[in-house]
């Protein structure tokens, strides 16, 4: 008689109740369950570059030995844009129609402790898309830099008619599986670090009910206006392209990749959740090996539907606050730089509070004033990424469809 285990999703809901109650009780012991998350973390920010550009290359020399490399990568590239310019819109529609920064009457920080300004340079942006040394982006997790590299040195390995090319794309394939076996190891243990991850949260940003009153006070309809502008888009933007583009049930599909956005949410990092979308992609939805390994991937480092509204609401929010009224030419200004910073943001927790400043920088205000919504950022972190992961996922699965694979709905 097979043995029945909690699926992966009950698990992980379930660490996250438990890490909240712990962390909320137990504020002085929480050192003795943080760690868990610190851990688990680190397991998959290990394993995230090999399977990066295992995946990438395999993908990539897989398609660029046919004739549809070029179609494919269009295909994908344009989903992506269009998606991330249809999230800033909406980001920004709702921030000028709720206005939560109006009428507040409180005191901006100074000093923003934990992001300096010089920590971020469009430029240096522009000039790490290509490295100068793969090895130093490896090791520095220059997410870009490896995608570059991975889809020219597949592109290449996919065309060479050396006959040790085979070999060479053989031994990546074995080596991403490997990965990929060690990956799902890891996410068994998710629960336990989800535990500590959610634990360390409470208790760090909500270990006081007057922190938590005086939060709500200030930034509350901010916080609403990101949650319900991730929420219009992924219920229903994407769900509309689901539907009308790819002629596929919207709702088959949040349910196949419920697992996937829990592990967004308690993560918040769309590059420790890679794995488990390339599995359950893969799997449930039935897209082909070398498609998911362009497209997931691809979609982690450069397709960010949350960061992007996320990045908009957040400038003209704080614009809001000072009482600057942002001109239409100047909004979309804020759209364009939402939209090339957001390629570069990092799959990581609170990297798009880096990139953020940017955008706050080149409308005029000072970078100092992200230190206002660090208070609230990690929760909005965390629901940022779930629409990143989503949308890479519709993408994905769209360009499947178009590419007339058989899936599984």
């Amino acid at each position: 008689m097979k043995k029945r285990t909690l699926s992966l999703h009950w698990q992980i809901i379930i660490a996250i109740i438990l890490g909240a109650l712990f962390g909320f009780y137990f504020t002085e012991q929480v050192s003795y369950v943080d760690w868990l998350g610190t851990v688990f973390m680190r397991a998959l920010k290990l394993i995230v570059v090999p399977l990066v550009f295992c995946s990438v290359v395999s993908g990539v020399a897989g398609i660029s030995a046919t004739d549809g490399f070029l179609r494919l990568g269009g295909k994908t590239l344009s989903y992506y844009l269009v998606t991330c310019i249809i999230a800033i819109l909406i980001g920004l529609f709702f921030v000028n129609l709720i206005k939560p920064g109006e009428g507040l009457t409180i005191t901006l920080p100074e000093t923003a402790s934990i992001i300096s300004s010089s920590q971020v340079s469009l430029r240096d942006f522009l000039v790490n898309m290509v490295p100068d040394n793969i090895f130093q982006a490896f090791s520095t997790m220059n997410m870009i830099g490896i995608i570059i590299f991975a889809i020219l040195f597949g592109v290449f390995l996919g065309k060479s008619v050396h006959s040790y090319a085979q070999k060479v794309q053989h031994a990546i394939e074995g080596i991403g599986n490997v990965v990929m076996d060690l990956t799902m190891f890891i996410l068994k243990l998710a629960p336990y670090g989800v535990f500590g991850l959610i634990a360390n949260v409470v208790a760090t940003d909500a270990n006081s009910l007057e922190k938590l009153k005086a939060m709500l006070e200030s930034q509350g309809l901010y916080m609403f206006t990101v949650i319900f502008g991730i929420a219009f888009h992924l219920f229903v933007t994407l769900s509309l392209i689901l539907y009308i583009a790819g002629k596929i049930n919207p709702f088959k599909h949040l349910s196949k990749m419920k697992d996937v956005l829990l592990m967004a949410f308690s993560t918040a990092s769309s590059n420790g959740t890679l794995p488990l979308t390339l599995a359950h992609v893969k799997s449930r939805c039935g897209v082909s090996e070398k498609l998911a390994n362009f497209s997931l991937p691809l979609g982690a480092t450069v397709n960010m539907n949350g960061t992007s509204l996320y990045e908009g609401i957040a400038v003209l929010f704080i614009a809001q606050v000072y009482g600057m009224d942002l001109s239409i030419a100047q909004q979309l200004f804020v759209l364009l730089a939402a939209l090339m910073v957001g390629i570069g943001t990092a799959g990581i927790p609170m990297a798009s509070l880096v990139m953020t400043v940017v955008i706050i920088q080149m409308v005029g205000l000072p970078p100092e004033s992200i230190g206002f919504i660090l208070l609230v950022d990690r929760f909005l972190d965390m629901a940022r990424t779930v629409l990143n992961v989503y949308g890479d996922t519709v993408c994905t699965v769209l360009v499947a469809k178009s590419e007339g694979e058989k899936l599984n709905f």
